[in-house]
Order: C-alpha cells, then structure tokens, then sequence
C-alpha cells in the first residue's frame, strides 16, 4: 500500500486534534464536577436525569406551596383562638344577665359589652392576611366577605358551595384547603344540638313560661315535622298542655309520647321533661293558656343573629314576670346557640391543625424525598474524579506523544535523506 506525505501529515493532525478533543472534555468534566455534558454522552442516563430532575423542581414547588400557606392557616387558626376567647366572655355575659340580682340598668351594660363582643366578631371576620386577601372570603379573597345593612344585620358575600375554597398541592397526590370559607365558620351554624330547637310562638299576659332545654330522647323516632305544644286549662282549672302536628294531608294529629299514647290534655309539671316522638323538652314557669311553643328541626344561624337576640332580650330587661320569662327563655337559647358555635369553632381549629401538621409532616417526607433524588442524580451524573484524574493523565501523555511523533515526522523530507 502506496502512503503518500499528505496522508501522513494529516493522520498525525487528525491524533493531536483527537487527542486535544478528549483533553478538552475531560478537563471540562473535572471542572464541572460532571460525568455527562450532553446527552450523547450517556443517552440512558441523560434521559434518567431529566426525570429526576423533573420531580426534584415539583416537589420544591411542593415546599414552596406549603411554605406560602402555613402562615394562612396559622392566621385562621389564631383567629378563631381569638373568636372563642370572645365567644366565652359573652357567654359569661349571657349567664351573668340572667341572674335575678341583676336589674335592667346593670343589665343594659351587659348589652353593651356585648355589642362590642360582636363588632369584635365582625372584625375577625374581615382578617385579612399579610398579601391583602381576606380569610374567610373563600376564593373571592379580595371582596369584603361580611357586610352589615343600615338595621346592623351581617349577610356573608363571600364564596359558597364546590369550590369555595382553594386547595394548595404539597405533593403529587394530596392537596389541602388553605382556609375556610366565613359561611362555615360564622353564618350556618345549627342551632342547639344540631337536630331540634324550640320557641315560645305565642305568650298570654300574665305567662312567665320559660324554655329550658331541648333535645333528642330517641334518634330513631326523630323527624322533621314541627309539633305545636299549646296550654289550656282543665274544668278544675289546672295547666294541661296538648301536642299536635299537621300531617301530609293538611289535617291536625295529636303527636304521641315515646309508649306510642296521644299527647292530648297532659297535666303540665314545670321542670320535667316532656317527651314525645323521639324529642325532649322541658319547660318551666307558669304558663297560662293560649301559650304556644313550637318544637321543630334545628335551623342554621349565624353567630351574629345569636348575639343580637340575647342583646334584644337584655336591653328588654326583665322588670314583669312576662318579660323575666322571655329573658331566661332567650337566655337559655343563648347559652345553648353559643355551645354550638364554640363546638363549630373547635371542630374547625381541629381541622386547620390537622391540615398544619399534615404540612409539617409532607414537608418532611418532601425533604427526604430530595435527598433521596438528588443522591439518584448525582449516582447517575456525577464525575469519578479518581477515574477522571487517571485519564486526564494518560490523555496528556498521548497527547504529547503524538505532537512529539508529528514533529518528527514533520522533519522527514527526500532532502533530508540524501
């Protein structure tokens, strides 16, 4: 085989630019601390290390998410620390205006400390957290949620139903609320016990009755109907009291006590519980007849039209009989109307501690989890410098062997030889 100069020259050119390419590389390798520079390189691993890296910067995002929301929620929940405290003074207040040592001036004060519990109420309901937006407003966080008319009544303009609330991702498969909306919190909140309340319809002159208390005797009887408890009089003039409903076809039935026997003409005892189609009640005072309380489901009130009744029912004061018995009756209601909004309070601050620990938790597990894929990566991606050192070594000797062998060759000519 015929070799010409040309070839020569150019396979010695062709070893120092391989030489001086693999150098390069390798020392760019070192300086980067990195095996692979392109794809090329290792195709199975570029395309390993993309995906890591892919997971890596969501589930940073994941941290970012939760670091952004915890304070939120954190606010809420010392909102509602702050809702409570106030909630159980004004219940003090309530227990306190229903004493019979209190007379209607002293009783007028307790009105009055009880309007700034509920402007105090109001306030935070309107929280806003530290971006502006409003707490309890739901997803329509930049619009006032509560607002009062020119009577003082508190309507909620906020967001409702599906939806309501934004949920913040703080992993691949679990997102979390990061609020509550003002409805749940502060407007529908059943009153009671949740599942029957009790009013005074109608008062006759002279009546002192007073609701005490009412309830469930047996959930398996329990409907929804209203029942009419109304009193009249015996030939001897005693207090009975009858219970009767209208049934589905518009007609008057006398409701029936726990033994299956009409509740028609009972003797009233003041004090003892009356039950009757899965319900309890018990009334005191001394009605007189033509005195009506209606028995029915458990509506939803706000905390605010608690409030407001239990300020009415104060500032009426309690100077005749009548009207004593409207305040213990309101008084009693109060009492009860506030145990339920203080337990909706405490089931909410639960879940909000729930959702904070839960991002503590996740926080963690996503800590980890980094760990974990950054350890992948740098498996996959990261340089041997041992190795590397090695064979940045052995690539300058070759190197220098070939530059030193194209010297010499360069030398060699038909002149020289002659």
């Amino acid at each position: 085989m015929r070799i010409s100069t040309t070839q020569i020259f150019q396979t010695g050119i062709d070893q120092i630019q391989r030489g001086q390419t693999e150098l390069n590389r390798t020392s760019l390798q070192m300086g980067r601390g990195e095996r692979i520079l392109s794809p090329s390189d290792d195709p199975s691993g570029a395309t390993q290390v993309n995906q890591f890296e892919r997971i890596i910067q969501a589930t940073k995002q994941y941290q970012r998410n939760i670091d952004n929301t915890q304070p939120r929620l954190q606010q809420e929940e010392s909102a509602l620390q702050s809702g409570t405290d106030l909630l159980q003074r004004a219940r003090e207040l309530v227990v306190a205006g229903n004493n019979d040592s209190q007379t209607n001036e002293t009783r007028s004060y307790l009105a009055g400390e009880l309007r700034q519990l509920r402007e105090g109420l109001f306030d935070i309901s309107n929280t806003k957290d530290p971006n502006g937006e409003y707490l309890f407003a739901g997803t329509k966080s930049l619009q006032q949620p509560f607002q009062q008319d020119g009577t003082g009544a508190v309507r909620y303009e906020g967001a409702e139903g599906t939806g309501s609330v934004r949920e913040v991702a703080i992993s691949a498969n679990r997102k979390v609320p990061v609020g509550d909306t003002g409805a749940r919190v502060f407007m529908d909140i059943p009153e009671n016990d949740g599942r029957v309340g009790a009013e005074v319809l109608n008062r006759e002159p002279g009546s002192t009755l007073v609701v005490e208390q009412t309830g469930v005797s047996d959930v398996g009887a329990l409907d929804e109907r209203d029942y009419t408890i109304e009193f009249s009089e015996d030939a001897g003039g005693n207090v009975q009291f009858s219970i009767t409903y209208v049934d589905e076809n518009g007609d008057t039935q006398f409701a029936e006590d726990n033994s299956g026997n009409s509740m028609e003409d009972r003797p009233f005892v003041a004090g003892e519980a009356v039950l009757f189609e899965g319900r309890s009640i018990t009334l005191s005072g001394t009605p007189q007849a033509g005195d009506q309380v209606l028995s029915r489901a458990a509506e939803n009130k706000s905390v605010f039209e608690t409030l407001d009744a239990i300020i009415a029912a104060l500032e009426e004061g309690g100077a005749s009989g009548t009207s004593r018995a409207n305040l213990a009756t309101a008084s009693n209601t109060a009492l009860a109307d506030l145990d339920a909004v203080l337990g909706n309070f405490s089931d909410i601050r639960a879940e909000v501690g729930s959702r904070l620990k839960s991002f503590d938790q996740q926080k963690d597990l996503n800590e980890d989890r980094l760990v974990d894929l950054n350890s992948a990566v740098s498996e996959i991606r990261d340089l041997d410098y041992a190795e590397a050192i090695s064979r940045f070594n052995q690539q300058q000797v070759a190197l220098q062997a070939a530059q030193q062998t194209y010297t010499q060759v360069n030398r060699l000519s038909l002149f020289d030889f002659l």
